[in-house]
């Protein structure tokens, strides 16, 4: 886990305050496709699947909270040397009491980006682990998560733990942008 730096979620923090709770599950068919025994709600914003070159689709969560989201997409872009793109958006809630087995991300978008999680909602009793290393991320702070290494999320605290997450793809000499 690596701490990348500030992002200032104050604006997508009031937008998701404005959206009716429906939004979390408006994707609920493709969250269940993509990981079915999660316990998990999920806006998503954006997704990649199949590839750095495949069509890029967008979500319910699009068009109420991509105007807060764009000058997030450009802090973390500023965290790498090379320009590049984000592949994928999502903001993710965790219920208290849930977690996420351990496990490492797999499919061709997933080994291509920089995975960055941005706690907006988070508590001390959250344990994220990487390699059975327990990290305490901070709200409003960027970090890049190696998932290909075995991770894990046990949420012990009172509230919901909510993340924006982010694949984001460098760009290099002669791949795509």
């Amino acid at each position: 886990m690596r701490r990348l730096g500030p992002v200032d979620i104050k604006p997508l923090e009031e937008a998701l305050a404005r959206q009716d709770d429906g939004l979390w599950d408006a994707d609920a068919e493709y969250r269940k496709r993509l990981a079915p025994l999660r316990k998990t709600r999920t806006i998503y914003l954006m997704m990649t699947n199949g590839g750095i070159e495949a069509p890029t689709h967008y979500f319910a969560g699009w068009e109420p909270l991509r105007e807060a989201f764009a000058p997030i997409a450009a802090t973390i872009a500023g965290f790498f040397p090379q320009p590049g793109r984000v592949l994928n958006a999502q903001i993710a809630l965790l219920p208290p009491g849930e977690g996420i087995a351990r496990h490492n991300d797999r499919g061709p978008t997933l080994v291509a980006t920089h995975r960055v999680h941005v706690p907006l909602v988070t508590h001390p009793d959250v344990r994220f682990e990487v390699e059975s290393t327990n990290y305490a991320l901070e709200v409003g702070i960027a970090y890049e998560l190696d998932n290909m290494r075995q991770h894990e999320v046990m949420n012990a605290s009172p509230i919901d733990r909510v993340h924006l997450i982010v694949d984001y793809l460098s760009s290099s000499p002669g791949a795509p942008a």
